[in-house]
């Protein structure tokens, strides 16, 4: 299966894919630039809002509201303007990655250090959980690259990839509490084949995952197997997420970073947004009911 574009973005790294059904409308956004960006099915652009930070991931709320992951923490986004809801590794050179609600509307997102070479310090980052009352819990330490997460079917298992560990992770997951047990590998990437960035899941329960450095989006079982493959024209996916009406299109983000000339060259539209139509539909997003700002 191949892949087609969807809107000829060639911004420098394209992330956080998120269907809104009430707008009819995919955001996305740049990450490392900071603008949070609109876009409808038909390749048609919305408006764009430059944040002022980088910006990770950004997530509905219950409320009409956009609630952001940014480099100095959580924050919402509303038509009064910007507020910081909770600062996140305030003293430290790092930023919120890609983040997702869990089913009570809490916003789990995880952070990259970076180095004074620009580069992702090796186990310096940690994956944080948003509360309902805009306190901040840090669920892991220890990672690197914190990636795509999304929950099973019925809740129980938790999926999340820290990019630096080459694998995809599931863990048994608590709802209540929000704990994480039990963590494993279910999906391996050879470090030849690239590295698995952001996921999601379908309706058969299968993982979805953009892979850095393949050209390629992939479909994986619960138990780990290699089911189909979408193919793209560049090198660097960064993410997926099904949108439209009956949520069965995947619309996948991708990047420029770190190409060489002679790569930019032959991918003329690296960074750009390119979607399909797999044969199979996705879920809705969970909405953020974070109610607390301070």
């Amino acid at each position: 299966m191949t892949a087609e574009l969807l809107l000829d973005a060639r911004v420098d790294l394209a992330e956080g894919p998120i269907w809104h059904p009430d707008r009819e409308q995919v955001s996305w956004v740049d990450l490392h630039a900071g603008v949070l960006h609109w876009l409808a099915l038909d390749g048609t652009a919305g408006p764009s809002v430059d944040v002022g930070r980088q910006l990770g991931s950004a997530i509905p709320t219950t409320d009409g509201a956009v609630m952001l992951a940014t480099d100095t923490g959580f924050a919402r986004l509303d038509d009064a303007g910007i507020h910081m809801v909770s600062a996140v590794e305030p003293d430290e050179n790092s930023f919120l990655n890609d983040g997702k609600c869990d089913e009570l509307g809490r916003f789990w997102a995880g952070t990259v250090a970076v180095g004074d070479d620009g580069l992702a310090v090796a186990g310096a980052g940690s994956l944080y959980r948003l509360e309902l009352d805009g306190s901040v819990t840090r669920c892991l330490t220890g990672t690197t690259i914190s990636n795509g997460m999304d929950w099973s079917l019925d809740g129980a298992t938790f999926y999340y990839v820290d990019s630096g560990t080459g694998t995809i992770d599931a863990f048994d997951f608590e709802l209540a509490t929000g704990e994480l047990r039990r963590r494993r590998p279910i999906v391996t990437i050879p470090k030849e084949d690239g590295f698995a960035d952001g996921l999601c899941l379908d309706t058969d329960g299968c993982i979805w995952t953009a892979v850095w450095g393949s050209s390629e989006v992939r479909r994986y079982t619960p138990s780990g197997a290699l089911d189909r493959i979408v193919r793209l024209p560049v090198t660097q996916p960064t993410s997926v997420v099904f949108a439209g009406e009956h949520l069965d299109v995947l619309v996948i983000t991708s990047a420029s970073r770190h190409l060489s000339a002679a790569e930019r060259a032959s991918q003329t539209h690296a960074g750009s947004l390119f979607c399909c139509r797999p044969g199979v539909s996705g879920r809705h997003t969970h909405t953020c009911a974070v109610s607390g700002i301070v």
